[in-house]
């Protein structure tokens, strides 16, 4: 498994100097739930060149563990909201600077047949309620979100 090629890392916001809240999953699972048509794709600036090719340095990720400055999500597609059932839940990433209404937007976004989402507590919000969240925050994007 290699981390470059088998995971993606999404912009869902780009804030004042540059700041970014983005969420990294493996490029099926992106693809599965439309997050690739959807969501800008981030790619490093190399640092600098060696013999005409280009090096690049990541310092968010690690090897291959975790992103630093992130936290574990889930979505599933199965309609009960107990456990993880297997090969129906796919993690994903978040930035710690994520906040309600970037979650929101993604759901939003997301295509494919899912019926829950966690939020930034972990705490597991229906396909609808996500829906009502973005519609509720949506014009007033920059302005931040409460959940209900």
């Amino acid at each position: 498994m290699n981390p470059s090629v088998d995971f993606v890392q999404l912009v869902i916001f780009r804030g004042a100097q540059n700041r970014m809240r983005w969420v990294r999953a493996l490029r099926t699972t992106a693809n599965y739930y439309g997050w690739l048509e959807n969501f800008p794709e981030w790619f490093p600036e190399p640092a600098y060149y060696e013999n005409g090719r280009p090096l690049y340095y990541e310092p968010h990720f690690p090897g291959r563990g975790k992103p630093r400055g992130s936290k574990p999500r889930r979505i599933c597609r199965a309609k009960s909201s107990h456990g993880n059932p297997a090969r129906l839940t796919n993690q994903f990433q978040i930035s710690n600077s994520c906040r309600t209404i970037d979650l929101a937007e993604l759901a939003y976004f997301t295509k494919g047949d899912w019926h829950w989402m966690e939020d930034l507590s972990g705490k597991r919000l229906s396909r609808d309620h996500w829906h009502q969240l973005y519609l509720a925050g949506g014009d007033r994007r920059r302005a931040g979100l409460v959940s209900v």
